[in-house]
């Protein structure tokens, strides 16, 4: 329930991160309409965006491989960014900054911790799919699944037992592969199902959110009334700023709900007192 309790004691914080979330999308915008260029533009006009399509998204980038290196070197800062945001407000919430952001040491950390996580997950799930396919070729379908479990299972051991790599690395100033293992040891059940909760809440926020723009675009007169705004109602303006704002939200929630748990699940385990912010910084000051 971390999440939840940061959101509620601090939405101004929360609001300020939606704007800096924006900003990197704006950033991430640019260098793929630079990169990519009419093909990008195109790809816009026609809803690629909306309609998150991922895989043609990725073949998109796929044309031009330093726009894409590009893009995900600002997607990972961007995220380092936001979690050690988190991080920060949970486990050193006397350091202040830009709502708790900053650029600096400890964000270039997580981004090399957050790249070299994302590496062992795609050899990981390099090492499903091979197997699948193998297995598939061999045994058929059935088989296959049975396979695709069989190997599935360790992979999620494994980042169960990695779980702690980025909060503890932001807690010690250091990437803490090696400390981070042996402090999830003996507990992978108590963080697998704090993991599984996340991602309920997860999913919840986004169900909630998806419900609540849905009312509000159907009550302004539905998304053609927001897409043509050469005339436009003032309820469809009303809906568009809060679909805008909706979006903007939704990411960075979700990102609260799932990465906030992980640094109590850190005091936790390190044995440091329980998070109270709003505390810890009447305290400090």
């Amino acid at each position: 329930m971390e999440g939840f309790r940061l959101t509620r004691e601090r939405p101004g914080t929360i609001l300020a991160w939606g704007g800096v979330y924006f900003l990197g999308i704006m950033i991430m915008a640019a260098v793929m309409a630079v990169g990519l260029g009419p093909q990008f533009i195109d790809f816009v006009k026609k809803g690629g965006l909306e309609s998150g399509d991922a895989e043609a998204f990725g073949s998109l980038l796929a044309q031009s491989w330093p726009a894409f290196l590009v893009v995900l070197l600002v997607a990972v800062v961007l995220l380092s960014i936001l979690t050690s945001g988190i991080y920060r407000l949970v486990l050193r919430p006397q350091e202040v900054g830009f709502a708790h952001l900053r650029l600096g040491r400890d964000e270039v950390r997580l981004a090399a911790v957050n790249l070299l996580l994302f590496g062992i997950g795609m050899v990981c799930l390099f090492v499903v799919e091979l197997v699948t396919a193998a297995a598939a070729q061999h045994g058929g379908p059935g088989v296959a699944a049975i396979a695709a479990l069989a190997v599935a299972a360790p992979t999620i051991w494994i980042g169960v037992r990695l779980s702690m790599v980025t909060p503890m690395s932001f807690a010690a100033h250091r990437i803490t592969i090696g400390p981070a293992w042996q402090l999830t040891r003996g507990r992978f059940w108590p963080l697998f199902g704090m993991i599984v909760l996340a991602v309920i809440f997860y999913i919840m926020i986004w169900m909630l959110i998806t419900v609540i723009g849905y009312v509000i675009v159907t009550l302004a007169g539905g998304q053609q009334a927001i897409a043509d705004m050469s005339h436009p109602a003032p309820g469809a303006v009303i809906a568009f700023i809060a679909s805008l704002i909706i979006q903007l939200l939704l990411p960075i929630l979700q990102v609260v709900m799932i990465y906030a748990p992980f640094a109590v699940a850190y005091q936790q385990l390190h044995g440091d007192q329980p998070a109270n912010p709003l505390r810890a910084h009447a305290q400090s000051s």
